[in-house]
């Protein structure tokens, strides 16, 4: 590791500073796409599902943020058993458009007044990044309650629906254990 440090300090004139983001950075990438794999080798009948399920669940939690877990293993079965309801568990209950409709709303609700929530590694967000986040989430799950409803019903289309309802579930639960409250 120090003949990395050594080489990027060298040869790329990087700060110390700058030297452990990029490490930081290589260490996430390797963390985040290995419980990935895993969770793809788990989800293996399932693959196609699984995938869909976690493309909703990055593009929500990239804009939200939301529970956090800080050692590996309890954020890979934290986001495991989130992606085994979503995937396997949940779609069994078929749920009327008009319960499906008021869950969205509801969740676009949470989304919006308690996003976004992030690591406590990371400072508070300025009011300003905190209503672009509020407002792309907002339109993206509008946007899925929109193409819910215009195309026909399939394994896919509630698949998400599970995903945005426990990602706000999961939402309000890390707002109320950082603050107490959901409105900032």
């Amino acid at each position: 590791m120090s003949t990395i440090k050594l080489f990027l300090k060298e040869k790329y004139n990087l700060s110390n500073y700058q030297i452990a983001q990029l490490i930081f950075l290589l260490k996430t990438l390797s963390s985040e796409l290995s419980k990935m794999l895993i969770m793809g080798i788990l989800f293996r009948k399932y693959l196609s599902l699984y995938l869909f399920a976690l493309l909703i669940m990055i593009c929500l939690r990239c804009t939200t943020g939301g529970l956090h877990f800080y050692t590996y293993f309890s954020c890979l079965a934290a986001s495991t058993i989130y992606l085994w309801l979503a995937v396997v568990l949940l779609p069994n209950f078929m749920l009327h458009k008009a319960v499906r409709f008021v869950g969205l709303l509801l969740s676009l609700l949470i989304c919006y007044y308690c996003s976004p929530v992030p690591s406590k590694y990371r400072p508070e967000y300025p009011q300003a990044l905190i209503t672009r986040c509020r407002n792309i989430v907002c339109s993206f799950i509008f946007m899925y309650t929109l193409i819910l409803y215009i195309l026909p019903e399939n394994q896919y289309l509630i698949i998400g629906f599970w995903v945005v309802i426990l990602h706000s579930l999961q939402l309000l639960v890390a707002k109320i254990q950082k603050k107490g409250v959901c409105v900032s």
